[in-house]
């Protein structure tokens, strides 16, 4: 019999400052991340964890639920996909910007099947918490991940640690071919 976790899979990424910066790479991005999450759909994946930060996470978030409209649409029986919101503290977007916020208020949180917030407010190491709660509900891992230190180097570091699949976007789209399978050493700021 298969675990709930053998059936969720989890995303991480860097914030928007990181992503693709032209409007060609990241069409590329989005075209990559769908068809990822349609190849885990027809897998078996029928729950998806997700950050709730801006950047990849937001964008990771807003492709699933395009996935669960079409599946929805054109499925006579369709299969009951999951998007989860792991929330790091209740007022994580005051400070995004005005686009972030109202896409994380308005068009993603609303349609979540479930937003779990950890914290009422900031605490050291409660991003840190979200990555440690989305990995060790699931098996799978999709990131988009370019090598540097930082919050999504420490998630992916954990996925690695605990045996979960992952897919790095940022290499597939770079062509770039290196091996996710090692954890690797990286320094932790107590202000991350």
């Amino acid at each position: 019999m298969q675990t709930i976790k053998e059936h969720s899979l989890c995303f991480t990424g860097h914030r928007s400052e990181r992503l693709p910066r032209t409007e060609k790479e990241m069409v590329r991005l989005k075209d990559r991340l769908l068809a990822e999450i349609d190849k885990e759909i027809a897998n078996g994946i029928d729950t998806f964890y997700f950050g709730a930060c801006y950047g990849f996470d937001l964008l990771a978030g807003q492709m699933v639920l395009t996935r669960k409209k079409v599946i929805h649409l054109y499925d006579p029986d369709p299969r009951q996909i999951k998007l989860i919101a792991v929330i790091p503290y209740e007022e994580q977007a005051s400070r995004w910007r005005e686009k972030d916020r109202e896409l994380y208020y308005d068009y993603l949180l609303p349609y979540c099947n479930e937003a779990i917030t950890l914290h009422t407010k900031f605490q050291c190491g409660c991003y840190h918490e979200g990555n440690w709660y989305m990995v060790d509900r699931c098996n799978k891992m999709i990131c988009y991940y370019d090598g540097g230190n930082g919050g999504t180097a420490y998630s992916v570091n954990y996925a690695k640690i605990n045996g979960l699949e992952i897919t790095n976007l940022y290499e597939l789209l770079m062509f770039r071919v290196t091996h996710l399978g090692a954890p690797i050493k990286i320094k932790i700021r107590a202000d991350i």
